[in-house]
């Protein structure tokens, strides 16, 4: 009789604020999350006492609702809403704590006092942090070479441009490191 293989779950905490960057920060979580077989995202969102808890709750539902929509969720996917009230980098650190998140997602915006959230986030979160910035600049789409993209098919990756491409400058850096995790000839990576 065989055992049942159980996945292991990879523990994400987000951390949505009350800006209309949450969205963004969903985006980056959501990410992380379809990089994984099995993964549990833990949303939070921290209040202050004067707050209209319901209003709240309904907001951050929706914008979750949204944001799983455009995702491409599997069944392994869950998700957990925690609504809280305090000072929000103690609250997001502790909630990353007590479910031992392996991942904690935040945005970098807005400050409150001397540090911004996310500043003090850092100082005490108790896993990998990814501090989500926005940038000014806007991410141009760069329609793909279609040779380049035949060739990543072809070689399962191990090959990136076409001939046209693989002699530009642009790429003239790229280097592709043995699998095995060792370089064979020491030195720097970079």
């Amino acid at each position: 009789m065989s055992t049942p293989v159980t996945l292991e779950r990879f523990r994400i905490v987000v951390a949505l604020d009350q800006t209309e960057y949450a969205e963004v920060v969903l985006e980056h979580a959501l990410d992380l999350a379809a990089r994984h077989d099995a993964t549990d995202l833990h949303l939070v969102t921290v209040l202050d006492r004067r707050a209209d808890l319901e209003a709240e709750k309904q907001r951050v539902e929706q914008l979750v609702r949204e944001g799983l929509e455009t995702f491409h969720h599997r069944p392994e996917l869950r998700t957990r809403l925690h609504i809280t009230v305090g000072r929000p980098a103690e609250e997001i650190s502790a909630l990353a704590a007590d479910v031992r998140a392996d991942m904690l997602v935040i945005g970098r915006f807005g400050a409150h006092g001397r540090k911004s959230v996310s500043e003090r986030v850092l100082e005490t979160a108790p896993c990998p942090t990814l501090v989500v910035k926005l940038t000014e600049q806007p991410v141009e789409a760069h329609e793909q070479c279609p040779d380049c993209v035949a060739v990543r098919e072809d070689s399962g990756g191990e090959v990136w441009f076409c001939k046209t491409h693989a002699d530009s400058d642009r790429f003239r850096l790229t280097t592709l490191l043995p699998s095995s995790g060792s370089l064979s000839h020491g030195g720097p990576l970079w």
